[in-house]
């Protein structure tokens, strides 16, 4: 499996595949979420962001585990990728949700935002190992918005975004890894 040419794979995604990822993701979210859609709505944004911080460690050590050789190719550590950067998607996506009902604005507009911004990001070069970098973006877009939840309201919705943004691009690396294995078993 070669990250960079799922990285590429990726990028090529037009806006129709992004927004069917998406929505796939967000199912595929609620595998580890463990939670309904009816729950998860009854939680508070503070909660939400609360839970995904907490796949954030899992996710962290997958993309250390993806971009070491001997398990890039692990079924095992490709499926962990999709399931808890899907959890932690539908967690942020609920957040959103959630604070943008509470506060009053258009949640879609920064759905539409974090899915334009995520091929954007998938298309630049980077320093680090891609999925590193989407991981540490990431933490601090949460982390941002968990302070926001407190003195700005309206910072909660573009860290959101941002945290959208690199969880979705780090999904889509991994869902393109996946398809790349496949390809070659078969």
């Amino acid at each position: 499996m070669n990250i960079d040419q799922a990285v590429h794979e990726a990028a090529q995604a037009s806006d129709a595949q992004l927004r069917k990822t998406y929505g796939i993701a967000l199912a595929r979210g609620a595998t580890n979420t463990g939670c309904m859609p009816e729950e998860e709505r009854l939680y508070g944004t503070l909660r939400l962001l609360t839970l995904a911080t907490v796949r954030l460690p899992d996710l962290a050590m997958i993309a250390q585990l993806m971009h070491i050789d001997a398990a890039a190719d692990d079924p095992v550590v490709l499926c962990a990728a999709h399931d808890v950067a899907g959890g932690a998607l539908r967690l942020a996506h609920r957040a959103l949700e959630t604070h943008g009902r509470d506060v009053c604005y258009d949640v879609e507009v920064w759905i539409d935002d974090a899915l334009l911004r995520a091929g954007v990001e998938l298309a630049r070069d980077c320093d680090e190992p891609v999925l590193i970098e989407q991981m540490h973006h990431a933490t601090l877009a949460v982390t941002a918005a968990i302070a926001a939840t407190a003195e700005d309201r309206m910072l909660v919705p573009e860290a959101l975004s941002a945290s959208i943004r690199h969880l979705f691009a780090f999904y889509l690396i991994a869902r393109s890894c996946e398809r790349q294995c496949d390809r070659e078993e078969s």
